[in-house]
This record gives C-alpha cells, structure tokens and sequence, in this order.
C-alpha cells in the first residue's frame, strides 16, 4: 500500500513538473509553438498563452495530492483539446523551421512524418497515466472481511 502510494506520487511528480517544463516553454520560445498551432485556429498567440498557462497551473496542482485529482482530469481534457493540432502536424508534415531567430511552420517537410506520427500514441500514453492518477482510491474491502 506504502509502496504504491510513492510510486503514485513519483510519476505524479514526473508528469507534473513535465507539463508545468513544457508550459514555461510555451511563453519562452512562444514563437515555436505558434508555429505548430493549425492554422485554421483565429489566434496562434492566445491559443499558446492558453494552453501554456493551463499546462503550468494543472502541472504544478498535480504535485500536490489535494488537488491531484481534479488537476489529471483537467489534463485529460487538456491533451484532448490540443489533439488536434498534433493530427494536424502528422497530416500536413509540419516541421517547425528556426531562421533570423523567428520559428517559421513549414508543411509538407519529408523528414518529420515519423515524429509526428509518434506524438500521437505519446497523448494517449500521458492520458492513460494521468487516469491512473485521477481515478479514486478503490473502495473494495480488504481481502477476508
């Protein structure tokens, strides 16, 4: 049971502190993932402050075991929004490309068709570990009672 809940807490701290890294990334090189944003979406600008405030927010609230719960949901519902633009990178083969010190999105680039495909099954993997991180504790009896 003890052991359990430290190794709960470990990948809590991992993913945690993984998106909160990623979200700070968002407003350090904001140019960057403007560039991955579809371009279909109104304003790549907002759709990065957004996500990279949520991913920073949610991920801290994930360290802490009061909100843990609540903080893995809204990152579901996080990864889930952001899909989209993840399909978007795998079907338009979109490389983010740096020059002048600006991030361009180029499409149609032959080499990123692998790592775009593999981003995808990674949402579901982190989806997959942040249920095991909101689903509630079990409530069987224990074994003999």
């Amino acid at each position: 049971m003890v052991v359990n809940l430290i190794k709960k807490n470990i990948v809590a701290g991992l993913i945690g502190s993984l998106f909160a890294a990623a979200g700070v990334s968002h407003f350090l090189s904001p140019s960057f993932f403007e560039a991955i944003v579809p371009r279909w979406v109104p304003s790549p600008s907002l759709a990065n402050q957004i996500s990279g405030a949520l991913e920073i927010a949610l991920g801290c609230a994930l360290l802490v075991p009061v909100t843990r719960r609540k903080a893995a949901w809204g990152l579901i519902v996080l990864l889930v929004i952001v899909f989209p633009a993840n399909i978007d990178m795998f079907v338009n083969n979109v490389k983010v490309s740096s020059g002048n010190g600006e991030n361009i999105r180029v499409e149609g680039a032959p080499d990123v068709w692998v790592r775009n495909l593999a981003r995808l099954p990674l949402q579901f993997v982190l989806a997959y570990l942040l249920y095991r991180q909101a689903r509630p504790k079990s409530s069987r009896l224990p074994v003999g009672t």
